[in-house]
């Protein structure tokens, strides 16, 4: 699932010539969106790679937490490398080379690290959050509508991942015993609105959800039958998807 590298590296030599300061503000909340998302992906996969109850490490984990890192990598150039949002990353990446370096016969080591990790990206993560929060108010209802779908089917697909580590704090979201089901109910609730605000796109959020209820019931009944890479399957589709339809959006208010 890698980022539209084609996409990137045109924005990285056209720049922001010719576009109005609406037009700016709204590459500006995409850019740090899509690092976010990244930074999920990026977690998601780590927490897949180093789950002990997983007794065959698969190379593709390790490969898409990666492919995830260089994307925010380019992200972060495209945006003039801000302190607030470069520290918090380079505390992350380092964490993880960390972790990789670490022997087999070291796993009693792991979950500190991996724990050490995952609060690295929540710090990024707020970071970012609170970079996109002053954007917020300057883009369209439908853009921030699909960053926010994007936003929590990382978040819950990430909580998932994180229910079968017992030493894992939970850093990106305020944890508590209806989280699952808060954030649940707000994607179900989003969808909707959605489909009000971009009715031409009914066809492709009717897949959305089609795609997100074949996953939901493992998501609600979290402690039973886990399936971390089916999970991760179906809801990175679903926010690469979003991604897409609001990278469009951003295109088209560039056009008009």
């Amino acid at each position: 699932m890698k980022m539209h590298l084609k996409y990137l590296l045109v924005l990285l030599l056209l720049g922001f010539a010719g576009q109005t300061p609406a037009d700016t503000e709204a590459q500006l909340a995409q850019n740090i969106h899509e690092l976010r998302s990244e930074g999920y992906r990026a977690a998601t996969y780590l927490l897949i790679d180093n789950n002990l109850f997983e007794r065959v490490r698969e190379p593709g984990n390790r490969e898409t937490y990666n492919d995830a890192l260089g994307n925010m990598e380019k992200l972060l150039r495209l945006m003039d490398n801000p302190q607030d949002l470069r520290t918090p990353f380079n505390e992350f990446v380092g964490l993880i080379r960390e972790l990789e370096n670490q022997s087999l016969e070291e796993a009693h080591y792991h979950l500190a690290t991996v724990n050490r990790i995952m609060m690295a990206h929540g710090k990024l993560d707020k970071a970012a959050g609170a970079q996109y929060s002053g954007l917020a108010g300057t883009i369209s209802e439908h853009l921030h509508a699909l960053h926010q779908q994007s936003l929590e089917t990382s978040q819950i697909l990430l909580l998932y991942q994180n229910s079968m580590f017992s030493s894992i704090g939970i850093y990106f979201i305020e944890p508590g015993e209806t989280v699952f089901q808060n954030i649940d109910a707000s994607i179900v609730q989003r969808s909707a609105t959605l489909k009000t605000l971009l009715p031409e796109l009914s066809g492709t959020l009717n897949d959305l959800d089609k795609q997100y209820s074949f996953i939901q019931p493992r998501l609600l009944n979290h402690r039973a039958d886990w399936v971390p890479t089916i999970a991760a399957f179906y809801l990175q589709r679903n926010t690469e998807t979003l991604n897409d339809l609001a990278r469009e959006q951003v295109r088209q208010n560039k056009a008009s």
